[in-house]
């Protein structure tokens, strides 16, 4: 066990900086890398507890499994060193902090959501074109959509973008939001935003919700296409950046080449890829602490 501790530490380390680091650097379907990076997330967090339970259980366990049992049972606390007990409480406390950090981030994005519903009844009023749709009144360029209200949620433009768009580039503007609430893209990125909480001190986890956040803007300008013409949406796109003194001018400069040509043929092969690849990276770490029972080793 303490082979395959090392082999998970190995792993652990792989997926807190190198493979992240490259991650955020492919440009490729975004679909694709939101699936790789859950993936990233999901099988970081298990090589981490994976490695100090490995650990724990190395001097008197053949496998985890075995080793765990044995725990639960009381045979083999009299034998665990006092290395062996840090890293058993080591992993509980992984454990606990992964599963707390998502219960309270789940908790937190449900208060505030609510919170931001009452406040916008209070500061805008419905719009009199768009259904499901506020208006809130103020200079600068503001579009985005809270999952909460009519339907699955509503749509809140500002009139100072309202000002410089089209009439066209508002409906693109629209159908980009509807299809945030429509994939639940705040349900999507709970899990980085919890990851991010529980692991501040990884670089991987600020990457990862940094990207998905991006990730999502690009899946929703996908959708839209569906409903609007993209060379209106990238109109829409470039109107705001003009006026808003805070746009991530990178993402809009991304999403404007995006929506000025045609989505890439090979983008179901490339997310097939992205999700057998997925899986082996999830699967990873399992098969590293079953690997003793299984070989015999």
């Amino acid at each position: 066990m303490s082979i395959v501790g090392a082999v998970l530490a190995v792993l652990a380390f792989l997926l807190a900086w190198p493979i992240p680091a490259a991650l955020s650097r492919f440009r490729g379907d975004p679909i694709s890398k939101v699936v790789l990076w859950q993936a990233v997330g999901l099988s970081g967090g298990l090589s981490l507890i994976g490695t100090a339970l490995a650990f724990a259980v190395a001097p008197t366990s053949r496998s985890l499994p075995e080793g765990i049992w044995r725990l639960a049972q009381g045979q083999s606390h009299a034998d665990l060193s006092i290395l062996g007990w840090i890293f058993l409480i080591i992993a509980v406390a992984l454990i606990g902090r992964l599963l707390g950090c998502l219960a309270l981030t789940f908790y937190s994005a449900r208060r505030t959501r609510l919170r931001h519903d009452e406040i916008l009844h209070l500061l805008s009023e419905p719009s009199a074109t768009y259904p499901d749709t506020r208006i809130i009144s103020t200079d600068e360029a503001v579009a985005y959509c809270l999952p909460q209200g009519p339907r699955k949620g509503t749509a809140v433009l500002s009139t100072g973008l309202l000002e410089v768009l089209s009439e066209q580039e508002r409906t693109a503007v629209i159908a980009h939001e509807r299809a945030h609430l429509d994939f639940r893209h705040d349900v999507l990125v709970i899990p980085f935003a919890a990851w991010h909480r529980a692991l501040p001190f990884f670089s991987a986890t600020a990457i990862g919700l940094n990207s998905v956040n991006g990730l999502i803007e690009l899946m929703a300008d996908d959708k839209a296409r569906e409903h609007v013409d993209p060379s209106i949406l990238a109109q829409a796109v470039h109107a705001a950046a003009r006026i808003s003194p805070e746009h991530r001018e990178d993402l809009s400069t991304q999403r404007i080449q995006r929506l000025s040509r045609p989505l890439d043929s090979a983008r179901i092969p490339v997310r097939v890829t992205a999700i057998l690849a997925s899986i082996v990276l999830v699967l990873a770490p399992g098969m590293l602490l079953l690997s003793p029972l299984l070989t015999g080793f």
